[in-house]
């Protein structure tokens, strides 16, 4: 970075500041403490509500219910103090300025479909990735959507006949169907077909990342715990409907089940399966990136930089915590790095000027001119962009392909 671009050290009164700042003890997190106490409050009304008052409970599911609650309360926590944090809720606002905006809600609902249900941007990178993915997760969503009503005693079946069960939704008959029919056999074979998709897709991706081995964190646990307990309990809640004829492996499977299921319940907030707390985000940062929105571009070459609100929210985390710049941010990559060459060369007192003859076209300005220059040169060893010698000794500033 050159000189030019910070504007300069902090005062006294500043660095006293800060440095007061840094010995104080952290502050309780009491925003997102308390908007998880209001969620699990709610959640709990709200199954109070569902299965009138706690009657239809199943004892059997006590484990996942507490296990369920648990998690609700810690994803809660976690979701509200990350779209609290200064960058995301940036993009928060963003997207909540986009959803109430009728010219541009319908484009945040396509962008929805697209990015968080059918999940194009996997598909873009790999179509056999893009499946394997999109069975995990609508595997685990089915899963979810069947489990959960049970747990909470929002629904239940009632004998409705020899061969007939009746569905009953929050204390009311709804669907009634036959045992041999194409809807009963989906309802008691739905989380079967689940369990298996999610077995798919944790497989592959567990085979990948066996494959990718060499690579950092590839293999760590953090990326391979969430997977394999997911294939753990797709493969006990397997077991279950196999082994009913057999009463003690059943009983093995549905201990082993229970256990798997409450552990990544508790896990799953703090594990890499957290990531759905942070996709909808996608939608702000696209909602900012908008082709209608306001662009700044370079202030030296005229290259599109960034988003007007973006490069301002950024500008104005920085200040916050006491980095204080001025035309650095205003200039794109390339033209940095020139003027980290040009900040390179001084320090060997090698004068240069912007090479005027290799110009690749890099991007497009308006009218048509091409941008400035970015050629790599070298200083002393040191790789550098877009400085050409002026009157250079021999030898300090050379061009790689001349030493090779």
């Amino acid at each position: 970075m050159s000189g030019a671009a910070f504007e300069g050290p902090l005062s006294r009164r500043e660095r006293v500041r800060l440095r007061g700042r840094e010995d104080q003890p952290p502050r309780p997190e009491w925003p997102p403490l308390r908007d998880a106490t209001l969620a699990i409050s709610i959640l709990i009304a709200a199954i109070g509500l569902g299965s009138h008052g706690y009657a239809h409970l199943d004892p059997a599911l006590f484990g996942y219910l507490g296990a369920t609650l648990v998690a609700a309360f810690a994803l809660a926590w976690r979701a509200s103090a990350f779209w609290r944090r200064p960058a995301s809720a940036f993009y928060a606002r963003a997207l909540f300025a986009a959803v109430r905006d009728p010219r541009r809600v319908w484009r945040t609902v396509a962008y929805a479909g697209r990015d968080l249900a059918a999940q194009d941007f996997i598909r873009r990178r790999s179509t056999t990735r893009w499946l394997a993915h999109l069975l995990l997760s609508l595997g685990t969503v089915v899963s979810f959507a069947i489990t959960l009503p049970l747990v909470f005693g929002w629904m239940f079946f009632q004998p409705a006949g020899d061969r007939a069960y009746r569905v009953v939704l929050f204390g009311m008959p709804t669907l009634r169907f036959d045992v041999d029919g194409a809807v009963g056999w989906l309802l008691f074979h739905g989380l079967s077909l689940a369990a298996v998709a999610v077995v798919l897709g944790a497989v592959y991706f567990l085979q990948f990342r066996w494959r990718a081995r060499r690579l950092p964190g590839a293999t760590a646990s953090f990326a391979l715990a969430p997977l394999a307990l997911l294939v753990v309990v797709a493969v006990t809640g397997l077991a279950l409907p196999a082994s009913r004829n057999w009463p003690a492996v059943f009983s093995i499977a549905a201990a082993l089940h229970q256990v798997s299921v409450v552990v990544l319940l508790v896990a799953l907030p703090f594990s890499k399966l957290g990531h759905v707390l942070v996709r909808p985000l996608q939608l702000g940062a696209r909602a900012v990136r908008a082709r209608d929105a306001a662009w700044r571009r370079c202030a030296g070459c005229g290259a599109e930089l960034a988003p007007a609100a973006q490069q301002q929210a950024v500008s104005e985390l920085l200040a916050a915590r006491g980095l204080r710049f001025t035309t650095h941010v205003e200039h794109c990559q390339a033209c940095r790095r020139r003027q980290v060459a040009a900040a390179q060369a001084a320090l060997v007192c090698v004068p240069v000027r912007p090479h005027p003859a290799q110009v690749p076209a890099r991007t497009q300005m308006e009218g048509g001119a091409p941008s400035p220059p970015f050629d790599r040169l070298r200083v002393n060893g040191i790789s550098t962009v877009s400085a050409e010698p002026v009157d250079a000794r021999p030898g300090a500033l050379q061009d790689p392909e001349e030493t090779r």
